[in-house]
């Protein structure tokens, strides 16, 4: 199939496409991408919701497929469902020139959910700023714009604590202040944005804090608390985390275990052996895995490739 005859399926309202017929749509060159273009925004949003959903499948299926520049159009759309899951197809892109379209997004007049969206996607490049993978400039405008909206009173609330989740890898004072008013909320979800916060941080300061809330009653608290050590990857977490697989809650034991495979270590390793003999068949399969992890962590080059 030729890009042409792409087009024309998608114009027809009752065309139907093949899984193998989207490989015409990746890789698109900007010349392609103008030809695109003009079909696709003449298509019922319906169909575009679709095609979008479509592509975003495909592409964490398999790595090989480019609709980058697919989602970085739709960006531009008015329609929520697309503009929703363009960003999630986002995802899957480091590309640095996803920021200014993200960051507009996030700044628009747009819901609050495809705002905040658009935050927590800006969080990958916060950690990409981090680790020195996009320009310095580029770090700053995701930062920058971030605590834009925090500092804003006036803000949706479900935006800015999207927003501090994904600003959290900058770890600076400001940011430090933010974790410390969030984590001081009467809201519930507020409260677990700064937990998960810490954990994206990278510093292990906050430990104590979250040993304290993995006793918590709330099992959405102890779940992203699992979560945030797990994120740190600290031996001393271990411990404290090992009571988790036993939890009430069937999603924080799960957390629990993973957190175990993200830190490792030779008591999170016996822990985990013995959630293999003793748990059931979906707790043994995640402890099989976060075993597989710590495999992994301990030697990367001797670990079979796949």
């Amino acid at each position: 199939m030729s890009l042409q005859h792409f087009l024309e399926i998608l114009s027809d309202p009752a065309g139907e496409f093949n899984s193998s017929d989207f490989i015409e749509v990746s890789g698109l060159s900007p010349a392609e991408l103008g030809t695109f273009a003009k079909t696709w925004f003449m298509a019922p949003i319906d169909r575009q919701s679709y095609l979008v959903g479509q592509l975003v499948e495909l592409a964490e299926e398999n790595p090989e497929l480019d609709f980058f520049a697919i989602f970085k159009m739709c960006l531009k759309s008015d329609a929520e469902p697309v503009l929703t899951m363009a960003i999630d197809g986002l995802w899957e892109y480091d590309d640095r020139s996803a920021i200014p379209p993200l960051v507009q997004v996030l700044q628009s007049r747009r819901t609050p959910a495809v705002r905040a969206a658009a935050a927590t996607a800006l969080g990958k490049f916060a950690v990409l700023a981090m680790e020195g993978k996009v320009l310095a400039k580029d770090g700053d405008l995701v930062r920058e714009s971030l605590l834009k909206i925090l500092k804003d009173p006036a803000e949706d609330l479900e935006v800015r604590r999207r927003s501090l989740e994904a600003v959290a890898p900058f770890n600076n004072g400001e940011v430090k202040k933010f974790i410390q008013w969030a984590y001081k909320s009467d809201d519930l979800k507020l409260r677990a944005s700064s937990i998960y916060a810490m954990g994206r941080t990278g510093e292990s300061g906050w430990l104590s804090v979250l040993f304290k809330e993995l006793q918590n009653r709330e099992p959405s608290i102890r779940y992203e608390t699992a979560q945030a050590c797990g994120e740190l990857a600290d031996e001393a977490a271990v411990p404290h985390l090992i009571p988790l697989l036993r939890d009430d809650d069937y999603q924080v034991q799960l957390a629990g275990i993973n957190s175990l495979g993200q830190i490792g270590g030779p008591l999170a390793k016996r822990a985990l052996l013995r959630c293999v003999k003793e748990g059931d068949a979906t707790l043994e399969e995640a402890a099989r895995s976060a075993l597989e992890n710590i495999e992994f962590l301990e030697d990367p080059v001797a670990f079979p490739s796949g």
